[in-house]
C-alpha cells in the first residue's frame, strides 16, 4: 500500500498552511468526495457520478430547514412525498 501524505506534508509540498489543507479536506469530506476513516486515514470516496452535486443540495436543504425551524424528520417526510 502506498503511504499517503499527512496534511502537514501536503501543506509543505504546496507551500501553504496545514490548517488550509485541513479545512479543504473537511469541505471535500462534507461534499462526499473524501472519506475519513479513523486509524486508516483519508481516501477518495467511491461515490457515483453526480453524488457530489446531490450531497451539496442535501447540505443546502438541511441548512435552509434549520434556518426556517424544520426538524430533520420533517425534511425526510417532505422528501418522501416526492418519491
Amino acid at each position: 500500500m502506498t503511504p499517503r501524505p499527512t496534511a502537514k506534508e501536503l501543506a509543505g509540498a504546496l507551500g501553504i498552511n496545514a490548517n488550509t489543507v485541513l479545512r479543504a479536506m473537511r469541505e471535500l469530506r462534507n461534499e462526499g468526495v473524501l472519506e475519513f476513516r479513523r486509524g486508516r486515514g483519508v481516501r477518495v470516496s467511491a461515490l457515483s457520478p453526480g453524488a457530489a452535486e446531490v450531497t451539496e443540495l442535501v447540505r443546502r436543504l438541511v441548512t435552509a430547514g434549520d434556518r426556517h425551524g424544520y426538524r430533520r424528520a420533517e425534511l425526510v417526510h417532505m422528501i418522501e412525498r416526492f418519491g
